[in-house]
C-alpha cells in the first residue's frame, strides 16, 4: 500500500518496530492480559506501540497511547509496520477494514480451544457453528499465532497450515502486591492446620472445580479456597453442603490481582476441562507452588511428571493420589516447575517468541513489495 515505510530494517534486526494492537478492551481477562504482558516487554525493549480498543471496560494500565474505536472507524493500517489483534472484534474489524493490496502484515492470537470452549457455552450443536463463524473472521489475517504445538495440531483441522504459529504465554506477578489484612486473616484462620489447596479460577462448568469438593471426603486433612465468582457459585456451595464438606470450602470471591492469595497455599489445583495456557498455572509456577491439574495435552506438553502432577479427568481416586504425591513431594515439584517457569515462559521468552514471528512477517512482506 502507498506510504507503507518499515521502521525496522538495519543488517536483519529489528530496530524500533511500530505496532498496533486492536483489543476488544481493556479489562483484566486472559487475551487481554496477554497482549499487556506483550505491551509491556515491546516497550521495555524500545519498540512504538499503541492499542486501540472497543468497550470502555478499563481494568488494566497499558504503558503506551491507547485509543477508542468503533467497527465503523476507518484505520490507517499502512502506519503501522505490523497490526495486532486480540478476539473476535479486532478480527472482524481487520476483516471489514484492511485496505486489499495493504502490505502491512497481520497477526491474531486464537487464546482456546474454540469448539470445546463454546460447547460449554452454548452447547454441542450450536458451538459447531458459532467457533466456525468465529475461525472465518481470521480469513485476512497473514499469521495465526496459537499458544502450544498441541493447539496448532487442532487448529490445522479448520484453517490453513501455512499460517499457523505458536507462541507460550508468560505471566509476571507483582509479589510486591499482598492480600487485604482481613481476608489475608480469614484465609489462614480457615486453615488452621490442614493442607490447604487453591483454585484462583471463574466458576463455571469448563473449570471443573466441583471435582475438588467431590474430593474432599477422601481428603479428610485438606481444605480449599476459591478465588474467583461466577454463575456456578450456588452449585458449588450446594454440593459442598450436600456432601458435608462446607466447613472446608472457602468462597473468597472475586479479587483483583488473584494472584496475591497464592503465597497462602500449599497447592494450586487446576482441574479443568479445557484450557488454552492457563495463565494461573504459570502465575502459581512463578511463585514457585506446588500444581495438581488435570491430564490435558496443553498441560502435558508444557510441564513435565518432574514438574507438576495430573490427575484423570472425573475420576475421584485418581484426583485424591495426585494430591496426596504433590503433597509428598512438595518442596521436589515446586523447585522443579519454578526453573522451567524461568527457562521457557519468563516475560523475555515470550517477548523473542513473538519477535522472532514479527520479524518474519516483516521481512516477508518487505520482500514481496520490493519485488513489485
Amino acid at each position: 500500500m502507498n506510504g507503507y515505510r518499515p521502521t525496522w530494517i538495519l543488517k536483519g534486526n529489528i530496530v524500533n518496530m511500530k505496532i498496533a494492537y486492536i483489543l476488544s478492551s481493556l479489562e483484566n481477562a486472559g487475551p487481554i492480559v496477554v497482549a499487556y504482558e506483550l505491551v509491556q516487554q515491546l516497550i521495555k525493549h524500545d519498540h512504538t506501540v499503541e492499542v486501540f480498543y472497543f468497550d470502555d471496560k478499563i481494568d488494566l494500565d497499558f504503558p503506551c497511547p491507547i485509543h477508542k474505536i468503533s467497527m465503523w472507524k476507518q484505520f490507517k493500517f499502512h502506519n503501522y509496520d505490523l497490526v495486532h489483534c486480540h478476539g473476535l472484534r479486532p478480527d472482524l474489524f481487520v476483516l471489514l477494514h484492511k485496505p486489499m493490496f495493504c502490505k502491512t502484515p497481520v497477526v491474531t492470537t486464537i487464546h482456546s480451544y474454540m469448539f470445546s470452549d463454546h460447547a460449554f457455552k452454548y452447547g454441542k450443536w450450536q458451538s459447531k457453528i458459532t467457533a466456525r463463524l468465529v475461525l472465518a473472521s481470521t480469513i485476512r489475517d497473514d499469521k495465526i499465532i496459537l499458544l502450544s504445538k498441541h493447539m496448532m495440531d487442532y487448529y490445522s483441522h479448520y484453517l490453513p497450515a501455512k499460517k499457523l504459529t505458536y507462541a507460550y504465554n508468560s505471566r509476571l506477578c507483582d509479589l510486591s502486591l499482598k492480600p487485604k489484612e482481613d481476608d489475608e486473616r480469614n484465609i489462614l484462620e480457615f486453615k488452621g492446620n490442614s493442607i490447604l489447596l487453591c483454585s484462583v479460577s471463574g466458576l463455571n462448568p469448563r473449570k471443573g472445580l466441583h471435582q475438588i469438593i467431590q474430593a474432599l471426603p477422601l481428603l479428610p486433612d485438606f481444605k480449599y479456597y476459591i478465588v474467583g465468582d461466577g454463575k456456578e457459585r450456588q452449585f458449588l456451595q450446594e454440593l459442598a453442603q450436600t456432601l458435608e464438606v462446607a466447613d472446608r470450602v472457602l468462597f473468597v470471591g472475586r479479587k483483583s490481582a488473584g494472584f496475591r492469595f497464592l503465597h497462602l497455599a500449599d497447592i494450586f489445583v487446576m482441574p479443568s476441562y479445557s484450557e488454552g495456557f492457563s495463565l494461573a498455572m504459570l502465575e502459581a509456577a512463578s511463585m514457585q507452588k506446588v500444581i495438581v491439574c488435570s491430564d490435558m495435552p496443553v498441560f502435558r506438553e508444557i510441564f513435565s511428571d518432574k514438574e507438576i502432577t495430573t490427575f484423570e479427568l472425573d475420576n475421584t481416586n485418581s484426583l485424591r493420589d495426585a494430591l496426596l504425591t504433590a503433597h509428598r513431594e512438595k518442596e521436589k515439584l515446586a523447585a522443579n516447575v519454578h526453573q522451567k517457569y524461568l527457562e521457557s515462559y519468563s516475560p523475555e521468552c515470550f517477548y523473542h517468541r513473538h519477535l522472532e514471528i514479527y520479524q518474519s512477517l516483516v521481512e516477508s512482506k518487505s520482500k514481496i513489495k520490493h519485488h513489485e
